[in-house]
């Protein structure tokens, strides 16, 4: 028997990214400054000076957190979330110090004034936590065994005091936390008046859950859907409630959640946090969506962040290295440089590895570890694996353990959350296209399968403007990415765009079958929802679909269709994705607008395309009706 075929992805550097290394000490920021004039001792005490030190302290807490998890002692819980509360706000603050817009105020993040941060944690965060509790009219239980009603009570109670406490001591006294950046961890709450910051939705959760745990409410557990978090706990189990609230074969445990991550802090705005968020949906004037089928809240398949080292994971990976992006320069207006912080990175992604094994349901971070290799590659990340079992293949498939992270994440995301997720697919179709776009040609028809499936996800939920505001911002980006990246040949700053000479006709046809499914997924969604909502369904805008279609060579549209259409025998379509060696075609559309023959059908077959508002219209609900009707009158 012959040797098994090996094939090799390559990693390729993340394009239009500059990479931040500020020089200026942190000793002459406003942080610094701010740190030292709350702690009582010199801030110089206990610093840490290196990469490798502040690794080092962290490898040391998470050890502490791994060897008492398995104990029931409600001290080392809370003694595991002060280590939580104290981590966020050393990364906050080195977050702060190496993002800011203006140049002049980014710093070096070493040395990191370690001990300093961490009384800032007892001094004033956990301090706050009492405050709250003390203020807080408990309900007395008077030696009464404690039942589910009035053990919920306590519950929202508490968790309504201490969000309420975080969001007034936050800086943000507005109604919106709309494009708040930098703004997702304690160091942002407590500190956040030296650079204008706030909290964002994702920074209150965590924090609400953090001090409810240091407060002795083990049960409370971060939540979090692709672009919301909240707080979920089970109820006490007793003889009045053994119904079952998502919460799979646990018969006897109902689950409850907290709605926290709602900004201001007026009288209305504080009474609801702390209610369940099925009141958030009892409270709109429709109707037609619930938490169940609402992406913001994905309350079938949320992430319950149920370890402290779950927790730390979700705080780590939601460190934002982004510090702006540049002005284009030349003919290519489109191309816009990211600055990032090359030092955030390199700290986010050796600490996601410290915690990789205890992170392996948690599709988020195992995506952001393979972002920081897709920035900045480690050894590990840099190692061979072989995924031929996860992509269904007889021949052995070698890859980069960078792109297995992002392999890992689909699959968890299948297995454990029901396929509900829609990043998956997006960070993995993102590793295709950067590693595809100038060489390695299948990767750009993979990179569009992986598109196509996240808005295969995306439509089996219901369509809100509010609810899907994050997702319809997605795809509109990707929409851009798809035509600049794949659609387009690579060019230099003073060429004008021309269309990608695909190397490989059959490539080519892959790519154009699963483009087709991109948008089949999308027209789909809004024919389930009798609306137009999809911003590249317009024809007007830059990347609508007839303008994506036009860079394509007509044979090759052709081909596509025929091949969508064909029903011949679907051969090696069991594999899970396109390799080297394995191409997949989009077969099957289900969308009415991109039946066999239909308008718009027509209008991408022609060699100039134009399609027309009539093209795009939605299909009417009426046909069935027309059809009894005739029937009817021919039976007469």
């Amino acid at each position: 028997m012959s040797a098994p075929q090996t094939t090799k992805a390559s990693c390729r550097p993340k394009n239009r990214v500059i990479y931040d290394v500020p020089t200026a000490p942190p000793q002459e920021s406003l942080h610094w400054k701010r740190v030292s004039s709350i702690n009582h001792d010199d801030i110089n005490n206990s610093c840490i000076h290196t990469h490798e030190e502040i690794i080092a302290a962290f490898q040391k807490d998470v050890l502490i957190i791994k060897e008492s998890k398995q104990s029931c002692n409600n001290n080392h819980n809370k003694s595991h979330h002060r280590l939580l509360a104290e981590w966020s706000c050393i990364i906050g603050y080195c977050e702060a110090l190496s993002t800011h817009k203006d140049p002049s105020r980014r710093y070096s993040i070493f040395p990191i004034p370690l001990q300093a941060l961490r009384r800032l944690v007892e001094e004033d965060f956990v301090s706050l936590l009492h405050r709250a509790q003390t203020e807080l009219s408990t309900v007395q239980l008077n030696g009464k065994k404690p039942t589910t009603t009035i053990a919920e009570s306590a519950h929202r109670q508490t968790v309504r005091s201490v969000a309420n406490a975080i969001w007034k001591r936050a800086q943000n006294k507005k109604g919106s936390m709309q494009d708040e950046l930098h703004a997702n961890s304690l160091y942002s709450c407590l500190c956040g008046d030296v650079d204008g910051k706030s909290l964002d939705c994702f920074g209150a959760a965590l924090l609400t859950v953090i001090g409810m745990n240091i407060l002795g409410f083990e049960n409370s557990c971060l939540t979090l859907s692709e672009d919301h978090a909240y707080e979920s706990h089970y109820l006490l189990d007793d003889d009045e409630d053994a119904s079952n609230h998502n919460g799979g074969n646990e018969t006897t445990r109902k689950l409850s959640t907290c709605e926290v991550a709602i900004p201001g802090n007026t009288l209305a705005v504080q009474s609801k946090r702390g209610q369940d968020i099925l009141h958030t949906f009892a409270q709109l004037k429709h109707d037609h969506i619930t938490a169940e089928t609402s992406w913001l809240y994905m309350a079938k398949n949320a992430v319950r962040c149920d370890t402290s080292c779950m927790v730390m994971a979700a705080l780590l990976s939601n460190l934002n290295c982004d510090i702006d992006k540049q002005k284009p320069s030349g003919a290519s207006s489109d191309e816009k440089s990211h600055l990032v912080s090359r030092a955030l990175y390199k700290l986010k992604r050796d600490m996601l590895w410290i915690l990789h094994d205890d992170m392996t349901t948690f599709p988020f971070a195992l995506m952001e570890l393979g972002e920081c290799e897709e920035h900045l590659s480690s050894p590990r990340g840099m190692e061979w694996v072989d995924v031929s079992d996860m992509l269904n293949s007889t021949e052995e498939i070698l890859v980069l353990r960078n792109e297995k992270l992002f392999l890992d994440a689909i699959h968890v995301s299948r297995s454990i959350y029901g396929d509900a997720q829609v990043y998956p697919y997006l960070y993995c179709g993102h590793y295709h296209r950067d590693a595809g776009r100038d060489g390695e040609e299948y990767r750009l028809v993979e990179s569009l399968r992986l598109y196509a499936e996240a808005t295969r996800v995306a439509c089996t939920y219901r369509y809100d403007s509010k609810d899907c505001l994050q997702l319809m911002k997605h795809f509109t980006t990707v929409a851009s990415l798809i035509s600049k990246d794949i659609l387009l040949a690579p060019r230099q700053e003073d060429e004008k765009p021309t269309a990608r000479c695909w190397q490989h006709c059959e490539n080519a046809i892959g790519a154009a079958t699963w483009l087709i499914g991109v948008f089949d997924s999308l027209l789909l969604w809004e024919e389930k929802e009798h609306k137009i909502f999809v911003e590249v369904h317009n024809i007007q805008h830059k990347h609508f679909m007839g303008k994506l279609f036009q860079q394509l060579p007509l044979v090759i549209r052709t081909a596509a269709f025929a091949k969508m259409y064909s029903q011949e025998c679907l051969g090696g379509d069991e594999a899970l994705a396109v390799t080297e060696k394995q191409m997949l075609h989009f077969r099957n559309p289900r969308s009415r607008r991109l039946a066999k023959g239909s308008l718009l059908v027509a209008a991408l077959s022609k060699e100039k395309i134009i399609v027309r508002e009539m093209d795009m219209a939605l299909p009417s609900n009426e046909e069935g009706r027309s059809t009894r009707q005739g029937k009817r009158k021919a039976s007469g």
